[in-house]
């Protein structure tokens, strides 16, 4: 064992592991962990503290020289991301992995500056709509995993419930990432009708069934899932889709929707999917933070 092996060679250990365990079909995610475990193992380490006070500073070097390979946010390991719309600015919303009981602070997970947040904080409507929205996108995050029997044997109904967050993530990157937020209108269509299709797929119904008999007609969908579902707010679930852009019309549009209302759509996407993700999981963020006040966003 050694601890004066120099930055240079400890960089060169490092970019072989990581070329190494890259070929062998590890992402970005495993070898972020199994990079230093490798080069601690050549090193003749066997046995040390990976956290802490007992993490060897041989160890925290090579995990900096791994972090020099790539940008922070291809190791990041975050959850879902969602969007709330301030004004006319999208805001990045990351939900956070948590393991064990915690407190959550809604308010530091969302990519607003100092300032934002003071505002929002002064606005009692829009601090209750952001609150809300992270609401539905924790919801949708943690039960999407914990959907309950007989749902969570149900492969289409977690098929259809994983493309539509897959849908929300791609529309919220595209709205927070600076590219041009017409290109979110189509994902997040997708992801409101994904969704609303899982919780019919939930009732039974098979997927030729579906795609036949509802097709992109939301509306349809919606009078279906209405009896079958008690507690799915129906009458909400009409009100946003209703002031959605129609998904066949819209992908062949010259006129795309204002910036507004392109937020809007994905936002009540977001909302429609944690609705759907609520009837199928023991999942409710508001009512287990003690939120009893009737729901703001989207109205």
């Amino acid at each position: 064992m050694s601890e004066d092996v120099s930055d240079d060679a400890l960089l060169l250990l490092v970019v072989r592991a990581d070329e190494s365990l890259f070929a062998a079909g590890e992402d970005i995610r495993q070898r972020q962990f199994n990079v230093p475990r490798v080069v601690m193992k050549q090193l003749g380490y066997v046995g040390y503290g990976l956290f802490g006070p007992y993490t060897p500073p041989i160890l925290v070097r090579i995990r900096a020289q791994f972090a020099r390979l790539y940008n922070a946010h291809d190791l990041a390991v975050g959850g879902h991301i969602g969007v709330f719309m301030f004004r006319d600015i999208f805001a990045r919303v990351g939900i956070p992995q948590i393991y064990g009981r915690t407190a959550i602070a809604p308010m530091e997970h969302v990519e607003l500056t100092d300032i934002q947040k003071r505002i929002l904080a002064n606005e009692p409507d829009t601090f209750n709509a952001y609150h809300d929205q992270f609401a539905d996108l924790f919801d949708l995050e943690y039960g999407i995993r914990e959907l309950r029997a007989p749902y969570a044997q149900m492969e289409l109904v977690e098929r259809l419930l994983n493309l539509s967050r897959l849908h929300l993530h791609a529309a919220a990157a595209i709205l927070t990432g600076g590219y041009d937020f017409r290109g979110a209108v189509q994902s997040g269509l997708l992801a409101t009708e994904l969704a609303l299709k899982a919780l019919a797929a939930a009732t039974g119904l098979e997927e030729d069934d579906i795609r036949d008999k509802y097709g992109h007609h939301i509306d349809r969908l919606i009078n279906y899932l209405e009896p079958k579902w008690p507690a799915f707010d129906a009458a909400r679930a009409r009100r946003v889709t209703e002031a959605q852009p129609r998904y066949v019309r819209n992908r062949y549009a010259k006129d795309q929707p204002k910036r507004v209302e392109v937020g809007h759509t994905v936002m009540g996407a977001q909302y429609l999917a944690g609705e759907v993700t609520r009837q199928l999981s023991d999942r409710d963020f508001r009512k287990g933070a003690g939120q009893p006040s009737p729901r703001k966003y989207p109205q």
